[in-house]
């Protein structure tokens, strides 16, 4: 079986423990690990040219509505009718609100009120946490001054404006120490991390529960005060900011953060593994883990996709399975696998990872943050692409949200238009 997918520590997991589902099962795995962008491309090509390349595709929820409406890909129930009911118990172990993120779908699109289908299990169940630098926090002189100055303890925010004010705090450009990181690049990173703000703060892109849920005329509400609002206080952490705010993805944020200056991020959990632990195993205990501040945290992440054209479809889905199984769901989040089941943060071997608690609480309170229908990369983008330039002080809020909207809207129509026929 051929298996592709982007090459984080997800991926990494499975590929270190293979050994021993070839040797039980006599069925050989060919991992194909790449980079985000090319594993996106290279999946999409073989699903259009029906090439059959890739059995198995690790991909994420934004590339839900597209396999499945073109047909890429099988649905559970098409291929499980050998499975057992004790090899499927996991699914009541699923974080439920993940599983239905990344793994539902339209029974038919074209008539959503006909129901839902479940297309794939959750190869993992992505989060963002807040990263904070224990030694800035703890500092004694820190604690002091900043209970002088805010009449308030020092400690990790547990709300958003406690966040800005500990961000201003902690940033001074004499001593080049920095309140946060934020990530402002292109291709997604901007745009993922900036829902944390929209929804956090009560707004959300669209009226609706699911991220691949919605029609033509599923209400926007990116102009709302509520977005309003919180895109104000997005910007306003501008001169707390480290680094070159368009160049910083995931991993240039991690590169930033091990320097030391600054004092917190939203790190994304398939990252934390490897911001973590060194490559000797030693964990490292500069940095602390937490929820996001507020009450929400996203939910990201995707399924194993079998290809419709693949050679072994149905030895494709008993491989799965036997992932999902918790000892080998627990064997993989020791080796930086997002687990989307509840039980694993049960056993006491992950609950020695340090960032294992923080990562459960965040999934257990995750929601909708992420588009993931037909117009996701059309929101990606114009939410990108005016953002950047309200952050370079190019266009008001109002109007960086105003042209997203019309963008959005009309790109929209075009879209559904073009599914109708």
């Amino acid at each position: 079986m051929t298996i592709l997918g982007e090459n984080s520590s997800n991926l990494q997991a499975m590929e270190a423990l293979k050994g021993n589902y070839e040797k039980d099962s006599n069925v050989k795995i060919d991992f194909k690990p790449n980079t985000f962008e090319d594993a996106f491309n290279k999946a999409n090509q073989d699903f259009a040219n029906g090439t059959g390349i890739y059995d198995i595709v690790l991909q994420y929820n934004f590339s839900l509505s597209s396999f499945v409406r073109n047909g890429y890909v099988y649905n559970i129930d098409e291929l499980s009718k050998d499975i057992s009911t004790e090899q499927k118990q996991f699914e009541n172990d699923l974080f439920p609100n993940a599983w239905q993120e990344v793994g539902y779908y339209y029974k038919n699109p074209a008539v959503p009120s006909e129901g839902t289908i479940k297309i794939g299990y959750p190869f993992a169940a992505n989060t963002m946490v807040l990263v904070y630098n224990r030694e800035m926090f703890e500092n004694a002189d820190n604690k002091a001054l900043y209970k002088k100055t805010y009449k308030e303890e020092l400690t990790v925010p547990t709300d958003w404006q406690q966040y800005r004010r500990v961000a201003k705090f902690f940033t001074n450009p004499g001593k080049k120490t920095f309140g946060v990181c934020l990530q402002g690049a292109g291709g997604g990173w901007l745009y993922y991390e900036y829902c944390d703000f929209l929804f956090g703060m009560g707004g959300t892109v669209f009226e609706k529960q699911r991220g691949w849920e919605g029609e033509a005329n599923t209400p926007l509400k990116i102009t709302s005060p509520e977005a309003v609002a919180a895109t104000d206080f997005y910007k306003s952490l501008k001169p707390y900011n480290a680094g070159n705010f368009t160049a910083i993805d995931a991993t240039e944020q991690t590169k930033l953060m091990k320097n030391g200056n600054i004092a917190m991020a939203f790190v994304w959990s398939d990252y934390l593994y490897g911001f973590t632990f060194a490559e000797g195993g030693k964990a490292d205990d500069q940095f602390g883990f937490t929820t996001l501040p507020g009450s929400k945290s996203p939910l990201a992440g995707g399924c194993y996709y079998i290809n419709k054209k693949a050679k072994h479809p149905q030895e494709a889905l008993k491989y799965v399975i036997s992932l999902m199984q918790n000892q080998n769901q627990v064997a993989l989040a020791k080796k930086g696998l997002c687990s989307p089941l509840k039980s694993t943060y049960d056993d006491p071997e992950v609950q020695k990872i340090p960032y294992a608690s923080a990562l459960k609480n965040s999934l257990q309170r995750g929601v909708y943050m992420f588009e993931a229908g037909p117009e996701s990369d059309l929101v990606n983008q114009a939410l990108t692409n005016y953002l950047q330039q309200l952050w370079a002080d190019k266009l008001t809020t109002k109007e960086a949200l105003e042209h997203a909207s019309e963008d959005i809207i009309k790109g929209r129509e075009e879209i559904y238009k073009k599914l109708k026929h």
